[in-house]
């Protein structure tokens, strides 16, 4: 499941289109503060952040996770490039940090390798 955590309805639709007609299923969020009240970890996820959210920004999100063993991948997807949101991305372990706006098929790519890392990793240790 990728999950879509942006404040712009436009860009959570437009990345729902995008997600579903590549064949994966989405969820979208408004706040992380939703997010978090409503996400259960699971194999398989992605998490698509945005660091400039109403209320509970990226990072704290980001930390908020770390502080529940809630450790999924994550692509940062902004429009705000600021020295300290790509420090906060490199604590965190964040696959990418992407700046709006995004090349649909590069972010496709992203994930598509991602998932695929995860599928081979769950069938070694299977």
């Amino acid at each position: 499941m990728i999950y879509i955590v942006d404040d712009d309805p436009n860009v959570r639709d437009g990345f729902t289109m995008l997600f579903k007609s590549a064949g994966y299923e989405c969820s979208c969020f408004e706040s992380a503060e939703m997010f978090l009240k409503q996400y259960k970890a699971r194999a398989k996820d992605l998490l698509i952040l945005d660091m400039h959210l109403i209320g509970i920004n990226g990072c704290t999100l980001l930390e908020k996770l770390d502080e529940k063993g809630m450790h999924l991948p994550v692509i940062v997807i902004t429009a705000f490039d600021a020295p300290k949101y790509r420090e906060c991305c490199r604590e965190y372990g964040v696959l990418a940090f992407l700046r709006k706006p995004v090349d649909g098929e590069a972010l496709l790519d992203i994930i598509k390798y991602n998932l695929e890392i995860q599928l081979s990793t769950n069938n070694i240790s299977s």
